[in-house]
């Protein structure tokens, strides 16, 4: 897909690492919200690049390991073990994307840093040395909305927003003079969740107070997007700043398909307040119920969708090309 009118920027920062440089374009995209209505919201603007590297060594498929050439600043990934997945206690959350490559576009959170060696979390596929690679710190509950919605002391008067992480779905709002919490800890003793990780590429459940735009800020990246999605489902969000029909996403490519929803991989996407499932029956996609052909559902502008995969599935939609 070509996406027009976007202006090329080449990162132009001195990193340690060389590596090459990646087109972006910032961006400040507004997404429209209904008073009392959920909506699945696409957090694919990224935050600016830290570092840029390559690898010093090919790495074996299923590792999750890889060494980066010359010498990587000291950074140090916060804990989102157990309860500190939901509240993480700093915004040292990292991802790296892959820029070069077979797996260009592939984006994978980190969770540690030993020396030039980066840990990631699941496992990697086949990689060879020099491919290339940037890092760059995830977004949070804090860098994607801030204090900028309806704050109140309960989901009763304030935005909600729903993040789903290993441990399923969780609801957080902005408390009046405190900031983020969860909507069952709302105290303002309890634990900052300003932190939450909202992984690019991936998306939130939004239920607003109001009808008002939602403004999505960050760096539009020249690069296809590709995610592993795991077992257990993952809000996925559209990766262009324009709509796109499933049948031109590229999607296809990579779902478990079936002539049954209940042995594909499936997309539930909220119309009207309620979830309708689409699958993929190897010929066409279609509408779980009913098997009508939906080649041309559209994921709007700053949508997302719930992908419920088979087993853990690495999904891309087709290439994003960024011209002058």
């Amino acid at each position: 897909m070509k996406i027009r009118n976007l202006i090329l920027v080449l990162s132009a920062l001195a990193l340690p690492l060389q590596a090459a440089d990646v087109g972006t374009s910032y961006l400040n995209l507004p997404v429209e919200v209904t008073q009392g209505r959920t909506k699945l919201i696409s957090v694919f603007l990224a935050r600016p690049v830290i570092l840029k590297g390559e690898l010093s060594a090919a790495v074996t498929a299923g590792q999750s390991t890889f060494t980066a050439y010359g010498t990587i600043p000291t950074y140090t990934a916060a804990s989102e073990a157990g309860a500190a997945e939901l509240a993480p206690a700093s915004d040292n959350l990292y991802i790296v994307e892959f820029t070069s490559g077979p797996n260009t576009g592939l984006v994978k959170q980190v969770q540690s840093f030993s020396g030039s060696t980066i840990t990631v979390k699941g496992t990697l596929p086949a990689l060879t040395a020099a491919t290339q690679f940037i890092l760059r710190n995830d977004n949070t509950l804090n860098s994607v909305f801030g204090s900028e919605v309806t704050q109140g002391t309960s989901t009763a008067n304030a935005d909600v927003v729903s993040i789903l992480s290993s441990q399923g779905l969780t609801r957080y709002i902005y408390v009046t003079g405190f900031g983020w919490r969860r909507e069952l800890a709302r105290k303002g003793t309890d634990t900052d969740c300003g932190n939450a990780r909202i992984s690019l590429g991936t998306g939130v459940a939004f239920k607003s107070r109001s009808n008002k735009s939602i403004n999505l800020s960050g760096e539009y990246r020249g690069s296809r997007s590709l995610m592993t999605v795991p077992e257990a489902g993952a809000i996925v969000g559209n990766p262009y700043p324009v709509a796109v029909s499933l049948q031109n996403s590229g999607l296809a490519g990579y779902l478990t398909k079936a002539v049954s929803g209940g042995d594909a991989d499936v997309l539930r996407f909220l119309e009207n307040g309620s979830y309708v499932q689409y699958h993929h029956d190897g010929t066409n996609f279609i509408k779980s119920t009913g098997s009508t052909v939906s080649n041309s559902k559209m994921l709007g502008v700053g949508d997302a969708f719930l992908l419920l995969p088979q087993n853990e599935e690495t999904i891309a939609f087709a290439p994003q090309v960024i011209t002058k």
